[in-house]
Formats: structure tokens, sequence, C-alpha cells
């Protein structure tokens, strides 16, 4: 355990160690995330306590009220921190991502699984406590999908054809299918992550590939019925009418 400070506001800011004191406030501050991490993604945030976190994260329980003042706070800190880190592994498999709508939406899926099943504590804490913690947490979840969403709509404009966007509402479709990636995972990571994630990828993807097809067979009998109408044969087609010089 770190051995607590003397508190003496009134003398002057001194360096431990070659360290300004913001700066050791800040190392504990990710250390108790650290030890969050641990006993959140193992015991569960219901079941965890202050003094389990600070033994993880090697502190005494003064430096747990340093920070955060209840425990629910220190796990809004974790999801927050978490969620940083898995947009920023997002983004930047996107920046490397072939620039289709179904190029750019593999790799962002991927990254998203192999987030949470290379540290399955992540998964907990972001798919399974998230969700009954408080509202400022929820919220916090809720925010994170709705980014998600704005990303899933860019892509779904690119899947949907402008002539089919006025009769849908994108913004509810985005959220359904992230809404079926995160009920996916969820269930891939109940099930102690058995099935290869290749596997799991392609059954993500599915429902955009078929999205994808029945945008295209749309409009190919709208296109089908605009073609069968008096003067309205295909260009090129047998039965077109030369055009006139």
């Amino acid at each position: 355990m770190e051995p607590a400070l003397p508190d003496t506001p009134s003398s002057p800011r001194r360096r431990y160690g070659g360290v300004l004191p913001e700066e050791r406030q800040r190392l504990r501050r990710t250390k108790l995330i650290e030890g969050a991490i641990e006993v959140f993604g193992t015991k569960g945030f219901h079941a965890a306590t202050v003094r389990e976190v600070c033994v993880a994260a090697h502190l005494t329980e003064r430096y747990f009220y340093e920070s955060f003042k209840t425990l629910p706070q220190l796990f809004l800190a974790t999801y927050a921190d978490l969620r940083e880190q898995l947009m920023a592994l997002t983004l930047l498999a996107l920046s490397r991502a072939e620039p289709t709508p179904l190029g750019m939406l593999e790799p962002a899926i991927r990254v998203f699984l192999e987030f949470i099943r290379d540290d399955p504590r992540r998964g907990r804490i972001m798919l399974v406590d998230s969700l009954g913690v408080n509202d400022e947490v929820a919220a916090l979840s809720g925010a994170t999908a709705r980014d998600y969403s704005t990303m899933m709509r860019q892509h779904l404009h690119l899947l949907v054809p402008k002539a089919r966007v006025a009769e849908i509402n994108l913004d509810l479709l985005a959220e359904g299918m992230i809404g079926l990636n995160v009920l996916l995972a969820s269930r891939w990571m109940q099930d102690g992550f058995v099935e290869p994630i290749d596997k799991v990828v392609r059954t993500n993807l599915m429902p955009y590939q078929g999205l994808l097809a029945l945008m295209g067979s749309v409009m190919g009998s709208v296109m089908g019925s605009v073609v069968g109408e008096p003067g309205g044969e295909a260009p090129g087609s047998p039965s077109a009418k030369p055009t006139s010089r």
C-alpha cells in the first residue's frame, strides 16, 4: 500500500520522487481505474467494495476518496476509460479500411469483438454491469451507443438508395443494427468465446449484406417497372427505338 501523505494545504508544492503532487494524484486515479477493471470485471459491480478496489490498486482507502466519492462514480470513470480505448481502436481500424460500406463495417465489428474477447473484464463492465448501476452510467452507455449509431448511419446512407431514404427512419435502423451487434457480442461472451471470431464477424455482417441485397432487389424491381412502361425501355435494349439525330 502507498503510505498516506500529510495534508498541508499551506505548504508549497513539493515534488516526491521528482513528481509533482498533481501528477501523483493522476497516477493514483489511474491505478484505481485499473483496480476497478479487475474487481468490477471479475466480481461484478454489485459485489464489489471500496476496500477490494483499493487492494487491487495497491492503495489505501484514503486515496479512493481523493478522486471519487462513491463506487458508482468510479464505475462511471472506468466505463468512460474503456469507451475511449474502444473508440480510439475503432477509428484507427476505420482509417485503414477499404472505403466501402461493408469494407468499413467489417473492421469496426472485428475491433469491438476483439476488445471484449482479449479482456473479458471489459465485456462484463460495458455490456452487463453498465445496465444496472445508475442513471449517469446509463446515460453514458446510451451516448456510446449513439456515437456508434451515428457512424452506422453514415454507412447506411451508402447502403440505402436515396430514393428509399425518405421511406424509412435511418436513425432507428442504425440503432437497431448496433443493438443487434451488441446482443450477438453479449451472447458470444456468455458462451465463453467458443465460436471462432471470423465466424462471429460474418454472422454480424449478414444483416448488412442482406440489407444491401434487399435494396438492390427493390431498385431492380423499380427499374424493371420503369422499363415496362410505354416509352420506358432501357437504353440499349432490343426494343428500344433509336434516337433520331
